[in-house]
């Protein structure tokens, strides 16, 4: 699954797959003029880490990881959602083009 966030109001791209607790899963700030930044990932699968924590949990602890060289963020935004924004959703190995 490919879906954009929205975390202390800046924008990040996630990219996941695998089974829920056990994906491997990457995230990619896109900045004020729509161009990649950091990036940031983790293998569920692979690396210690809580496989019952919620994704969004976890795309969170990654932002946290590069938010140091993100200037200019608002401590005060949650995380949420982009509605809309999911890019492509892939099940039994066909892909659909999300809206």
């Amino acid at each position: 699954m490919v879906r954009e966030f929205e975390f202390k109001g800046e924008i990040f791209r996630a990219t996941w797959h695998g089974i829920a607790g056990h994906e491997e899963v990457f995230i990619l700030h896109i900045d004020k003029n729509d161009e990649e930044g950091e990036e940031a990932s983790i293998d569920r699968m692979t690396e210690e880490n809580d496989t019952s924590a919620p994704l969004e949990d976890i795309l969170v602890m990654l932002c946290e990881r590069i938010m140091p060289e993100i200037e200019g963020h608002d401590p005060a935004v949650p995380f949420s959602w982009r509605e809309g924004k999911t890019v492509f959703n892939v099940h039994n190995g066909l892909q659909a083009v999300g809206h």
